[in-house]
């Protein structure tokens, strides 16, 4: 009788846990703007429609290079020691970010169509 309570147990985990990466991967809407901001102001916001390739001037002479890319954002090139930004890859879900802490940097996928 335990045996099938531990298995039952088991089963139910597995269920929410499939059921849990169904729903962040569903429902997660995609955004349609980047919003680049340097030490928290907005310089730039991207249209994820339109391929683009942009350089940003971060703080402490930091230049990012940002691609947009068939709905998606990514920097393709940074002058940060630790390349955490570049490393990052890919965005395009709504409040997914990339950070560049060294040049004060966020790139923030957002939705202005609501």
């Amino acid at each position: 009788m335990k045996k099938y309570i531990g298995m039952a147990i088991i089963g139910i985990v597995i269920i929410v846990c499939l059921a849990w990466i169904f729903l962040q991967e569903n429902v997660t809407a995609t955004g349609n703007v980047a919003e680049i901001r340097v030490d928290n102001e907005v310089v730039q916001t991207l249209d994820l429609n339109r391929n683009a390739k942009v350089t940003v001037q971060g703080k402490n002479n930091i230049t990012l290079v940002v691609i947009v890319d068939n709905g998606s954002v990514y920097v393709e090139h940074s002058e940060c020691p630790d390349k955490i930004c570049v490393n990052k890859g890919r965005i395009s879900k709504e409040y997914e970010t990339i950070v560049c802490l060294p040049a004060k940097t966020i790139i923030e996928i957002k939705n202005l169509s609501e």
